[in-house]
């Protein structure tokens, strides 16, 4: 992208951006990159007194983190893509660059293309955000669409994500919603001011999910989506998630199909919000770091200090039990008189009210009832659950996945 749009970079930082080194680590793997620049010593890249800017395009904790923070101490500025890196210490590295007055810079490590980090730092800076969800996984995102389609259970759907490419060999980054994690973290601290605790983010993927879901949501009209969320709790306390939501038909996100990724969000002055677009990929991925690299140029050439925007550590963030949503269940139950009745008698008794009702009878005297509750708290619904569980009436508790309005 910086051979092919050359001039144009020119004209837009008045200064020319020379490679002058690669790290990797396989010297023998083909590239289509002059020889001479590759090499496989990256601490003689980011210590080397003719670089200015260093890119990280490694991923993974380490060794890139070490390479990141050698680079600061260097005087080097910094443009990575590492979500993992900065999910995790995202704090300490950018208060480095600060403290340098260097930039830190990371538009590419979420929502690949898409730009939401630049905007949630400068042109949103003026709201409090509220609220924010975003569909943050492109292979996930794939997989929901295609089985919504085309009635088609996970397994499958994921075997032809992983034939074309979309869907790595080991997916579990993806599917169980690590990938999403990391990036939901991100938006969150750059929101609320501190980084996020990993270990406090409620994490599930979507293995679960099956085409049986996707009807019954369609039918109470909703489409079920991997979402990252994020809110405010109460003064200087956030609830960070991640997990299969319901979504209604009507809501912008519910239209985000196949690998594209979206952030939605609402602040407090600005109101309801929405970015969207490739969410991954090579090409998306070199937009998001050229951009960030040109602004750190047109700081260079300007003779400015970095303009990395830094966050504390330590954000405070709420129990899931205390979460208040509604929730989508299906049972598996015993097609005979009465079990209706127990089933909302056992949900009574911990609060929860039974909003919408679909039901089917299956052969061998079994049945199918997909439930919605009123809003409810989570403590409450789970408790409930159990509670079902314990009914003769009930065979199985099939899935359950939480409701956003």
């Amino acid at each position: 992208m910086l051979v092919d749009n050359a001039e144009e970079v020119l004209a837009k930082t008045s200064a020319r951006i020379e490679v002058v080194r690669v790290g990797v680590r396989d010297l023998q793997k083909v590239r289509s990159v002059a020889p001479g620049l590759v090499t496989d010593d990256l601490r003689s890249i980011v210590t080397d007194p003719s670089v200015d800017i260093v890119l990280e395009l490694m991923g993974g904790e380490e060794p890139a983190g070490e390479m990141v923070q050698l680079a600061l101490e260097h005087g080097k500025h910094v443009v990575t893509a590492n979500k993992e890196l900065i999910a995790k210490h995202g704090s300490r590295l950018i208060n480095l660059a600060k403290g340098s007055g260097l930039d830190l810079h990371f538009e590419a490590a979420v929502g690949g293309g898409i730009p939401v980090v630049q905007p949630l730092k400068h042109q949103l800076a003026g709201n409090d955000v509220i609220k924010m969800m975003g569909i943050l996984n492109g292979t996930t995102n794939f997989i929901l669409t295609k089985m919504e389609d085309e009635g088609a259970d996970f397994g499958e759907v994921l075997a032809e994500a992983q034939r074309l490419g979309y869907a790595e060999a080991d997916p579990t980054a993806d599917v169980d919603g690590f990938d999403t994690m990391y990036k939901i973290s991100i938006l969150a601290a750059i929101c609320f001011g501190k980084q996020i605790p990993l270990e406090d983010v409620h994490r599930e993927g979507i293995r679960d999910v099956s085409a049986a879901d996707m009807k019954y949501a369609r039918q109470f009209g909703y489409k079920i989506k991997l979402l990252g969320v994020c809110e405010e709790t109460g003064d200087d306390e956030v609830l960070v998630r991640v997990h299969p939501t319901l979504i209604p038909l009507d809501h912008q996100l519910a239209s985000v199909k196949g690998v594209y990724n979206a952030v939605w969000l609402h602040g407090d002055f600005v109101g309801d919000l929405m970015f969207s677009g490739r969410g991954a990929g090579a090409d998306p991925t070199a937009s998001a770091v050229v951009g960030d690299l040109i602004d750190v140029v047109r700081t260079m050439v300007a003779g400015g200090n970095g303009s990395a925007i830094p966050y504390g550590e330590g954000m405070s963030v709420s129990q899931m039990a205390d979460l208040e949503t509604r929730y989508y269940v299906r049972f598996e139950v015993v097609d005979q008189p009465g079990t209706l009745g127990e089933i909302a008698t056992a949900f009574s008794r911990w609060r929860v009210g039974l909003a919408q009702m679909e039901m089917i009878t299956k052969v061998g005297g079994k049945g199918e009832i997909a439930f919605m509750t009123h809003v409810c708290r989570e403590s409450d619904f789970v408790s409930a659950l159990t509670d079902v569980r314990g009914l003769s009436s009930v065979a199985k508790v099939e899935n359950w996945i939480r409701v956003e309005e």
